[in-house]
């Protein structure tokens, strides 16, 4: 009987259990059971219409099989009634075969059209054809296309087109393209990107346009720079402006009587300004349009065998306009880095960011820096270009200097400093040591030509004569990756010098406070190896307060200096 009740016991525990269980299962189906099945039919088409459209605007088709979104329509009945009575989920079309292009544009019905085509082969090129057919529904059209692939005339009307990019591979000058693809019937258009493409601005409408970008257009279809500006001015509304190697030389339009009662256009929203042209051409586009001062600015300037001292004197005079002359209006610059390439270019950037020390390109848009200028093949003194440059900016601030690769005489040092009297910071990589004996205790004027002082943005002739420290308050002088040459070497460049002729620069400084920092890092003598130094300087002292050595560095140089310092301030107390 005892047995008996016991099972029964146990037998009413597990049927307990059990109703335990199912009630907890019950409450996890209920009350949503099948939760997605029971999405709303206008969630799972956004979820749908999402997967596409991140799926074509990361890939160019054509691809080697269909796209992975469309396997939504396959998954159960519902998916695929839902997915086929969305048509601008088909509206992101990807060009495979003939049967595909002719089910996307019948189940898209009148939904606009989203198209990216890239290099597509030979077999495919009447699908492309196909789809030209229903140019009036494309709102987005990017191609990119064998130069042996020429666009027919295509619509009249496209009243849908908003966004449109064309480049053109491997442009073969003697192809003919239709001079207008839709008779300037595009009154949406807002993107237009053509690249190695000779298709004329006046195929489009332009009224609305806010991003234009032209790039590598075969020199025999470049518009003159009258055409160019008459549609400019067409375009009020423009927010990013990008031109590279598209417009022909402007020397003769900058001497004609147009260019001198030219009235400027008016291009108030403009955020973004990117120019890579003849320095002629540059020179023009700046000279003729108004811009906010915010606009981020990008110049990549090539010299012309005609460029003259001119040209750049006119490009100072609209750095100086726009950046010196406003200078209550201008982002403060707090950083100046001078680069030289390895193609023997010149790079400037104006940064307003502390202790900045990075080049930029003048693609970059990454900071609010105001202006990056790049000087290519310079067919004058590329110290005087920079200086003159400099000059017409506002650099009263400036509290870092960055110089890679440096080659710069001791005048384009005492020149640039005498700019910079704010400057805290200076970093040189790269390189041969230039010439820094003018960071000696004064920089006398009177050495330096009123010629000079005049052009060159240095001091007044009324100056001159006078003892200037120059850059008073430097602080901190770093060297990384440069050649320093021996003590009992010939200096063939006449742009390097020794470690010696640096020390006695920087403890001929007298400092207010305390005491400069120098910092070498991974710099070399030839015929030694590597090394890496701190030390500090000012006042007439020079002290080692750190070093890393290399295994085979000679040590003795470095205690051999230390005492003859320690000498000389033993005589000057005496």
């Amino acid at each position: 009987m005892t047995t008996y009740r016991m099972e029964a016991a146990t037998l009413g525990h597990v049927e307990e259990e059990v109703a335990r269980q199912k009630s907890v299962l019950s409450n996890l189906h209920n009350p949503y059971p099948s939760f997605i099945s029971r999405l709303p039919t206008e969630i799972l088409q956004d979820i749908f219409i999402h997967c596409a459209r991140d799926y074509h605007y990361k890939h160019m088709c054509p691809t080697k099989s269909v796209p992975s979104w469309v396997n939504v329509s396959y998954v159960c009945r519902h998916w695929r009634n839902v997915a086929l009575e969305s048509p601008t989920l088909w509206s992101y079309l990807f060009i495979m075969s003939r049967r595909w292009t002719e089910v996307l544009l019948a189940r898209s019905k009148q939904a606009s059209l989203k198209i990216r085509v890239s290099l597509v082969p030979r077999k495919w090129l009447s699908c492309v054809g196909m789809v030209m057919k229903h140019v009036e529904r494309i709102q987005e059209l990017c191609l990119h296309l064998p130069a042996s692939f020429v666009l027919p005339k295509l619509s009249s009307r496209a009243p849908r087109l908003q966004d449109l990019n064309i480049t053109v591979e491997y442009p073969n000058s003697s192809v003919e393209w239709p001079s207008l693809l839709f008779d300037g019937d595009t009154p949406a258009l807002r993107t237009l990107r053509l690249s190695s493409c000779p298709v004329p601005l006046r195929s489009f409408t332009l009224s609305a346009l806010t991003v234009l970008h032209l790039v590598h257009i075969p020199a025999r279809f470049r518009q003159n720079t009258e055409e160019f500006l008459a549609a400019l001015s067409r375009m009020q509304d423009l927010q990013h402006l990008y031109i590279c190697h598209a417009l022909p030389s402007a020397t003769g339009f900058l001497s004609s009587a147009v260019f001198k009662t030219f009235e400027k256009i008016d291009l108030p929203h403009l955020s973004r300004l990117r120019i890579r042209a003849l320095l002629s051409t540059t020179v023009t586009l700046l000279s003729c349009i108004n811009i906010p001062l915010k606009t981020q600015v990008r110049l990549e300037c090539n010299s012309e065998r005609n460029s003259s001292l001119d040209h750049y004197a006119l490009l100072r005079s609209l750095l100086a306009q726009r950046y010196k002359d406003q200078a209550q209006s201008n982002p403060t610059i707090l950083s100046l880095v001078i680069e030289s390439t390895e193609r023997d270019a010149i790079g400037l950037t104006f940064s307003p960011r502390q202790r900045d020390t990075t080049s930029m390109t003048y693609e970059a848009w990454d900071c609010d820096t105001p202006l990056y200028i790049e000087l290519n093949r310079l067919m004058v003194d590329r110290d005087v270009i920079i200086n003159d440059v400099c000059s017409s900016m506002s650099l009263s601030n400036v509290q870092t200097l960055s110089v890679h690769r440096p080659w710069f005489s001791p005048a384009f040092w005492r020149r640039i400093l005498r700019q910079l009297q704010d400057v805290r910071y200076i970093m040189i990589f790269d390189g041969n040591m230039p010439d820094l004996s003018v960071l000696s205790l004064t920089d006398h004027t009177a050495h330096d030509s009123e010629d000079e002082d005049v052009h060159l943005g240095g001091l007044t002739p009324g100056d001159r004569g006078q003892s200037h420290i120059l850059a008073p308050r430097l602080e901190e002088l770093e060297l990384e990756y440069l050649t320093f040459f021996p003590d009992n070497g010939s200096n063939l460049s006449g742009n390097a010098i020794t470690r010696g002729c640096l020390f006695e620069a920087l403890s001929s400084r007298r400092l207010e406070g305390s005491p400069g920092r120098l910092i070498m890092t991974r710099c070399d003598i030839p015929g030694t190896a590597r090394f890496d130094m701190v030390a500090v300087w000012g006042g007439g002292c020079f002290a080692i307060s750190e070093r890393v050595h290399s295994p085979d560095v000679d040590s003795d140089w470095d205690s051999d200096w230390e005492v003859e310092e320690e000498e000389q301030e033993e005589g000057e107390e005496e």
